[in-house]
């Protein structure tokens, strides 16, 4: 796979608390925006799809910061959207725990995928960097 390739110049990132609290702030940021927007939509949607703004953000935070900020989106998102949207007063709704595991399904290989994209575009960057390190400035 494309995430195994390393590059001679580029040592494999070590996860530092810095990293770790970027990545839930984030995280955080986005679930709770992702869910102001789907409250915002309850009205028309009802119960409808509870998690389809929740999948987009977990693409978002796979591109941007990688697996950990997705899966930290993915387990929040899907909490407080089954708490929020899926049941009325502690009572879930018939088949509110199949919609999580749908979602949870669902959104592991869109995390994947965004990983992957990550992956293969940081390498693309290194070897376009390589090459403009290595034929200089362009003439003017």
């Amino acid at each position: 796979m494309a995430g195994d390739q390393k590059t001679p110049d580029r040592k494999p990132s070590k996860l530092t608390l810095g990293g770790f609290l970027l990545s839930l702030a984030l995280a955080v940021v986005l679930v709770g925006a992702t869910t102001l927007l789907r409250a915002a939509l309850t009205p028309a949607l009802g119960a409808l799809s509870p998690y389809m703004l929740y999948v987009a953000a977990v693409l978002a935070a796979g591109l941007i910061r990688g697996p950990l900020c997705g899966a930290l989106v993915m387990l929040g998102g899907g909490l407080v959207g089954f708490r929020l949207f899926l049941s009325n007063d502690g009572v879930t709704q018939p088949g509110s725990e199949l919609a999580l595991m749908m979602f949870w399904g669902v959104s592991a290989p869109v995390l994947v995928t965004a990983n992957e994209l990550r992956v293969q575009l940081r390498g693309a960057m290194d070897r376009l960097t390589a090459a403009l390190q290595r034929h200089g400035p362009a003439a003017r």
